[in-house]
């Protein structure tokens, strides 16, 4: 009977509650749970990226934040219980700071200590822009004889990173033969990143770089 009359009182959706939760890299989800009509689901249930701000009842909307994801499960009394979960931020400009990790590694270190260094951030550019940016933060000055290095970003989302152990420099013999070092600090080892709703989550590790080669005459 209590179902009947919650029923009878549905025209489209009625938000029931709201759950929030934030990942380490500033990036949050959001759960709205919904009752609506059993026979309405077709034309209630939210399509994946649909914006909050163009969805949700809630007195608050959030205009960075999309559908992510729909569950719905039928009850007693033709209604339906509706979890929809968002993804994005519920700010309204800026981005989260990055989060830098400092990771121990056999074989790396030239003149620091022996580790990689992986950044997580989230950043609302495309995957196009995010890959071109990186590719024109390379500011080192590069022998020929060497293969191209990425330079790391002095801040990413604001963030300071690592300073390098030493400035960047390049040497050479005076005359004759002899070994020509490049050392560049800190540079892109890899990068990787994952669309989640209008923002991608980006993954950078770096590491120091020192190119040696031998000059014969």
């Amino acid at each position: 009977m209590a179902t009947a009359i919650i029923g009878s009182a549905i025209n489209t959706k009625v938000l029931k509650r709201q759950n929030f939760n934030k990942e380490i890299n500033g990036l949050e989800t959001l759960i709205e749970a919904y009752a609506i009509k059993t026979s309405n689901r077709a034309s209630v249930v939210p399509e994946k990226d649909t914006l909050h701000s163009s969805f949700s009842s809630a007195s608050t909307t959030y205009p960075r934040m999309v559908v992510e994801s729909v569950a719905t499960e039928e009850e007693d009394g033709g209604i339906t219980s509706m979890l929809v979960t968002f993804v994005g931020l519920t700010s309204s400009t800026g981005l989260p700071p990055a989060v830098i990790r400092l990771i121990p590694t056999a074989g790396e270190g030239v003149y620091g200590p022996p580790l990689t260094i992986e950044v997580e951030y989230v950043t609302d550019v495309s995957v196009t822009q995010f890959l071109a940016g990186q590719l024109s933060n390379n500011l080192n000055q590069r022998a020929t004889l060497f293969a191209e290095t990425i330079k790391m970003p002095a801040f990413i989302n604001g963030t300071a990173m690592p300073q390098d152990p030493r400035p960047a420099f390049s040497s050479a013999p005076q005359s004759g033969g002899g070994v020509i070092e490049n050392y560049s600090g800190y540079c892109y080892l890899s990068k990787s990143c994952e669309r989640r709703g209008l923002f991608l989550v980006a993954r950078d590790t770096f590491h120091e770089v020192q190119q040696l080669a031998v000059i014969t005459r």
